[in-house]
């Protein structure tokens, strides 16, 4: 039996490095005194760029981070941040995923494209015949 290297993985190399890039690039701000607030949202946004590479938060809780992040930040008022974030257009794509989704996990998926390429073989069929 042999001594061997602790193993790390991704997930807990990007929970350590994410929150300290992100805390390493908030004193740049001071230095642009212009616009302090463009350098916050791009440490947010180096947070979740970090989190979605090394998967170590699940997606969509990365997703919410600047609905959090921005307004303790002083990025951006509370109610901007959520009508932006919770548009309705976004919430119709959403409730699409959750319906996919659903319909994978009970093998719906199957039965729906064999119909549909049975339907559309049959409509084919039919214009073929027709000429």
């Amino acid at each position: 039996m042999g001594l061997r290297a602790p193993t790390v993985d991704k997930h807990s190399i990007g929970l350590e490095l994410g929150p300290l890039t992100a805390v390493l690039m908030l004193p740049i701000s001071d230095i642009a005194l212009d616009n302090p607030h463009a350098v916050r949202a791009a440490a947010v946004a180096v947070l979740m760029a970090v989190w979605w590479i090394t998967e170590a938060v699940p997606i969509p809780a990365t997703a919410l981070l600047p609905v959090a992040l921005f307004p303790l930040m002083g990025v951006m008022g509370g109610k901007y941040v959520a009508a932006n974030c919770f548009n309705d257009v976004i919430f119709l794509f959403v409730c699409g995923f959750i319906l996919a989704w659903a319909m994978q996990a009970n093998g719906l998926t199957h039965t729906r494209n064999s119909l549909l390429r049975n339907v559309s073989g049959g409509l084919m069929w039919r214009f073929e015949c027709k000429r």
